[in-house]
């Protein structure tokens, strides 16, 4: 079988426009950043007819005779030819994620640009930083300024990109700049190590699969410019994943492969993720229904419930706390009657930023907190 390839220009607006014309763009109205996309990607992917990846990327000539997705798909709808239907969407609830046995089901593209050759410097289970809580993580070596791509569909739940401070010392790892997406389901991607300023969205933005997030730069631990991506789950633990490829979503990039992300139709999401009921179970909150995980808005008021499991409590604080910990910045007592709590959530006081959220029992003395989720508050 043949393939004829037909040469087409692939076009980024966004490369040559300030990052202050991109955020109007993009708040107004939430529009998609414009981005003229052609791709042959099942050309590219066997090399057949010609197709030579290595000259695929922004502004380079391209062989081309697939056309990119359609912009106006319904949000919850699976557009044709999407590479694995029965995991085009997270799955409906939420989830804690973590049986380190268990592939995250849904659809991810690679977030770096279409078409351009990149080496995974860093795999699942890299020995210089890719254990524990980053086990199943990726190190993409990308150049610097290199725009970072919206891996799914989904909502903004944290964009932190005011630091500057790098280095290889672990002193360094809480010194990156970084954007979370939420994906709906209790599945989340994150993307590290960006330039400070070049973020193009704020908490709250919707994105679709392959919108522009960032610029890599150099913040956090590094030992060079890399872009570290992984699929995690509400408290920022790594799950396993794998990526969408014109023939499937069964990719895992190993550690010094070659890896060329190519255009596939995935789906849009704005659902955002409830916490999982048992959070703050080892807190002694448990059943928690009522509360988005990782966005709050100051004038939702929503209507939170559970139960606890300590004997003797008597009351149930929900806290918000600095994103690296510290003491609370607000907190709200919920009254403890036969095990159950329930009451309404009032953030009206509360700053819009970035903050670390957590909900704890007690017995009526003070409470402290071995963790907290990270949560974007805002307007």
């Amino acid at each position: 079988m043949k393939f004829e390839c037909e040469s087409q220009r692939v076009e980024q607006a966004t490369f040559g426009e300030s990052k202050t014309n991109q955020l109007a763009r993009l708040h107004a109205g939430r529009t998609r950043p414009s981005t003229s996309v052609s791709l042959a990607w099942f050309c590219a992917w066997v090399a057949l007819a010609g197709c030579e990846p290595d000259a695929i990327g922004a502004g380079a000539d391209v062989d081309a005779d697939v056309h990119a997705v359609d912009s106006e798909v319904d949000a919850r709808e699976i557009p044709a030819g999407h590479p694995c239907p029965e995991i085009a969407f997270a799955p409906a609830g939420t989830a804690e994620w973590e049986d380190a046995a268990a592939v995250a089901p849904l659809a991810l593209r690679l977030p770096t640009p279409l078409g351009l050759r990149v080496q995974v410097t860093q795999g699942n289970d890299g020995t210089f930083s890719h254990f524990g809580e980053e086990r199943f993580a990726w190190d993409f070596g990308v150049p610097l300024d290199t725009l970072v791509y919206a891996a799914a569909g989904g909502v903004v739940v944290w964009m932190e990109d005011t630091r500057t401070s790098f280095g290889i010392s672990p002193e360094f790892r809480h010194e990156a700049n970084f954007i979370v997406l939420d994906h709906g389901g209790g599945l989340y991607t994150s993307y590290v190590h960006l330039e400070a300023g070049s973020g193009l969205v704020l908490p709250g933005d919707v994105v679709r699969a392959g919108d522009p997030l960032a610029r890599t730069g150099l913040s956090g631990q590094m030992t060079g410019p890399h872009l570290h991506f992984q699929i995690e789950n509400v408290w920022s633990t790594s799950v396993p994943a794998r990526f969408a490829t014109p023939l499937g979503c069964e990719h895992l990039p190993l550690q010094d492969e070659t890896v060329v992300a190519w255009q596939v139709p995935l789906v849009e999401n704005d659902v955002l993720s409830p916490l999982p009921p048992d959070t703050f179970e080892e807190d002694g909150v448990v059943d928690l229904v009522g509360l988005p995980a990782r966005l709050l808005e100051l004038d939702a008021r929503p209507t939170v419930s559970g139960r606890t499991t300590l004997p003797g409590a008597t009351d149930v604080y929900f806290l918000i706390l600095p994103p690296l910990g510290g003491d609370a910045v607000f907190g709200q007592d919920f009254e403890v009657v036969d095990g159950v709590f329930e009451g309404v959530l009032d953030l009206s006081e509360v700053e819009p930023a970035q903050y670390g959220i957590a909900f704890v029992a007690s017995t009526g003395g003070g409470v402290t907190v071995p963790r907290s989720v990270r949560a974007a508050v805002i307007q």
